[in-house]
């Protein structure tokens, strides 16, 4: 009791989000020096709370890059040209949006981590709890695997190490694997582990940080803040193309033991969708899952607001394409008459502000001058949505397209209405039905009518190359779902690649980027990514 109540008091002193002062003011590089055991264990702590951190100021960069590599954002005249040279796939040595570099201190700051938090409990076996143990080795490879994950995704290959005593001047020595040679490592990592745990392991961090005090009196943010072990697995398995183990895991989890969360119900529909992104996280666990947080009284900021908005003191260095904005426009309401997508589009999505497209999604709750640099903008790692997309795809991909329409169109609800009596897996569960019947679908939620592959009918494909035909242009459709669900999210570009790999058709990529370029450029740019090579970020360690 007496460690607890020390760990409880060191926490917050040092890291708690309310009250105290910021777990993102922690060193990671002093963690575990040789002092008493009773104040090492405490840097246990404060040492995972370190790597944490250094999500913040990876995130909004992953925004940029992936966004500005989809048809969603492009600079302004006010945007430096390193941004022009990213949006002209020109970058050059020296572009700081390019540069790699916070992503692998993250990488090393685990390493680190994970070789002295072994290193001490074998040192003094009794000094934390094993359940805490679990919880900061498995939330560690998780930070380190989505982190690896996502400079795969971005830049395509990655300099891979496991060493802990690499610094990041050493960088330039570690050999380069491709995003293929890297994905079974992550898999391998999040499965094996490290002394014994592996990447799965999830604790309430409410009760280890805040012992005996009720939850609802807990900040319970601390939840939320490591990617989670579920849609993270779920997501390198669908790159790894293991369809059937995606739905297994992602079913159980939106299912959630009866739960309220992660179901696309109406709790959260229509004019709440836009709440995820500008009301406080912890009201909106219905639908996030995990976020990068941040409190501007505490001087942690992102640059959403700064670069999206064009009210002073922002720099308006990014703003969304027309032909982003034609498409919620185009789009046919559930009333099956009415256009526009009145809840993703205008004025939720994006605003003309000040005679100016600005992409709004981040900033509803303060937008004066005098108020607008406040916004405390979490950004999200993963959310309802994003299982649902990896769902829908994996389900598609096993040819099971009525269920994959369901997760995409009009919910769970409607699809078991209409097939009773003929239920297939993975909805013919009658004990999870009750609670799965919940689900409204990603377009119903936003009073979207359901979208189909054109002139195909999922009932009438009597040849293997009909169903291939099917199965690609429903992949196609979900891509298109997750440009408007998920823009400005750093989601859609990684669909759009995965995409487009799986069918071995880089058109499906390069004709939706090269949308939003002027015509003088628009061909050029649509050939430049007909090579899988150029979609990727261009950066040199060396």
């Amino acid at each position: 009791m007496k460690r607890k109540f020390l760990t409880y008091t060191f926490m917050c002193a040092a890291l708690a989000f309310s009250g105290c002062s910021s777990y993102f003011e922690v060193e990671t590089n002093d963690i575990l020096l040789e002092k008493d055991y009773v104040k090492e264990s405490n840097e246990l702590y404060s040492g995972y709370m370190g790597i944490a951190s250094k999500m913040q100021a990876i995130a909004d960069q992953t925004v940029f890059l992936a966004d500005l590599r989809t048809d969603f954002l492009e600079p302004t005249s006010n945007a430096p040209q390193d941004l022009w040279d990213l949006y002209n796939y020109n970058e050059k040595s020296g572009n700081s949006f390019a540069n790699p570099r916070a992503y692998y201190d993250l990488i090393v700051n685990a390493n680190a981590y994970l070789e002295k938090v072994v290193s001490y409990r074998a040192k003094y076996p009794s000094a934390i709890e094993d359940a805490h143990y679990r919880a900061l080795i498995s939330g560690a490879i998780r930070f380190k695997v989505w982190t690896y994950f996502t400079l795969g995704k971005l830049y395509g290959e990655v300099a891979y190490f496991d060493d802990a005593h690499l610094s990041l001047e050493k960088l330039n020595d570690i050999p380069v694997i491709s995003f293929s040679e890297l994905l079974p490592k992550l898999i391998t990592l999040m499965t094996t582990g490290v002394d014994g745990v592996n990447g799965s392991y999830v604790s309430n961090w409410g009760d280890i940080l805040f012992p005996g005090i009720p939850s609802n009196q807990q900040d319970l943010v601390w939840n939320m803040i490591c990617p989670s072990p579920e849609p993270l697995m779920m997501e390198l398995l669908l790159w790894n193309k293991d369809y059937a183990q995606v739905v297994d895991i992602g079913m159980r989890f939106i299912y959630d033991n009866a739960g309220g969360r992660y179901k696309i119900g109406n709790d959260d529909y229509n004019g709440e969708w836009i709440q995820f992104f500008t009301r406080d996280p912890i009201t909106k666990t219905r639908g996030l899952i995990n976020i990068v947080p941040y409190d501007f009284e505490r001087n942690q900021t992102n640059r959403l607001i700064r670069f999206f908005s064009n009210t002073e003191p922002s720099v308006y260095y990014l703003k969304p394409t027309m032909v982003a904005m034609q498409r919620y426009e185009s789009q046919l309401r559930y009333d099956g008459h009415t256009i526009g997508d009145q809840y993703r589009g205008i004025n939720a999505t994006y605003i003309l502000q000040n005679g100016e497209w600005v992409v709004r999604k981040f900033s509803r709750d303060r937008e004066s001058a005098s108020e607008i640099y406040k916004n405390n903008v979490h950004i999200v790692i993963y959310r309802d949505a994003d299982v649902h997309f990896f769902l829908v795809e994996a389900l598609n991909n096993l040819g099971k397209f009525a269920q994959a329409e369901a997760l995409l169109n009009d919910g769970i609800e409607l699809y078991l209405s209409r097939n009773a009596g003929r239920l297939e897996a993975p909805f013919d569960d009658v004990t999870m039905n009750t609670s799965l019947a919940r689900n409204w679908g990603i377009r119903r939620r936003v009073n979207l009518a359901p979208v189909y592959p054109a002139g195909m009918s999922k009932n009438n494909l009597p040849t293997d190359a009909d169903k291939l035909a099917y199965m690609k242009a429903l992949d196609q459709l979900v891509a298109t779902e997750t440009l408007m669900e998920s823009a400005g999210e750093a989601k859609a570009y990684f669909a759009l690649i995965r995409i487009a790999k799986r069918w071995n058709d880089p058109t499906i990529l390069a004709n939706v980027v090269a949308g939003k370029y002027n015509d003088g450029q628009k061909q050029q740019v649509q050939q430049h990514l007909l090579n899988e090579q150029n979609w990727f970020v261009k950066y040199s360690l060396k």
